[in-house]
């Protein structure tokens, strides 16, 4: 949610969570819930401030904005680059725009690390099952790991290719 504050500006939560439906929707959608008991929390941590508005024809609306101190931690939460952390990876790729591409390159590294190595785990697997029985069915969620995981890969390469032309340009 700062990341959206930093990038929108002020906002309800109603609109961040419109917000984030059409920009990220299709890789990451916050829950109601969670998005109307988080922005409240910001405010507590001193990482956001609210403030009411009265409406003579809706409710009454709160609009949030980030603070100094929430930048800050938002900094620092673009720049930590965590094994396993791909949904993370997903949201710090959507707000690029805040951080460099020399950070961004490492978080796609490790993605691609750990995809690489989830996929060499799978394909020494692989010639260990034998397609007949129980193996039969377990080959067929073992060959959607092995393409998901080439998949993430090749996307991985073609990303880390677009970010280091952007950092010649």
């Amino acid at each position: 949610m700062l990341a959206l504050l930093a990038i929108e500006g002020e906002r309800s939560g109603y609109d961040l969570l419109d917000l984030s439906k059409k920009a990220i929707g299709h890789v990451w959608t916050p829950a109601r819930s969670r998005l109307y008991t988080v922005l409240p929390r910001l405010v507590e941590l001193g990482l956001a401030r609210s403030r009411k508005v009265t409406q003579t024809t809706r409710p009454d609306k709160t609009l949030y904005r980030i603070t100094r101190a929430g930048r800050a931690a938002l900094e620092d939460w673009l720049e930590i680059v965590e094994p396993g952390a791909h949904e993370a990876l997903r949201l710090k790729l959507f707000v690029g725009g805040l951080t460099s591409n020399e950070n961004l390159i490492a978080q796609v590294q490790q993605f691609r690390d750990d995809r690489a190595e989830q996929l060499k785990v799978l394909r020494e697997i692989e010639p260990t099952n034998t397609r007949q029985g129980h193996d039969r069915y377990h080959w067929f969620l073992l060959r959607f790991g092995i393409e998901h995981a080439e998949r993430d890969v090749r996307w991985a390469d073609w990303v880390l290719s677009e970010l280091e032309i952007g950092q010649r340009a």
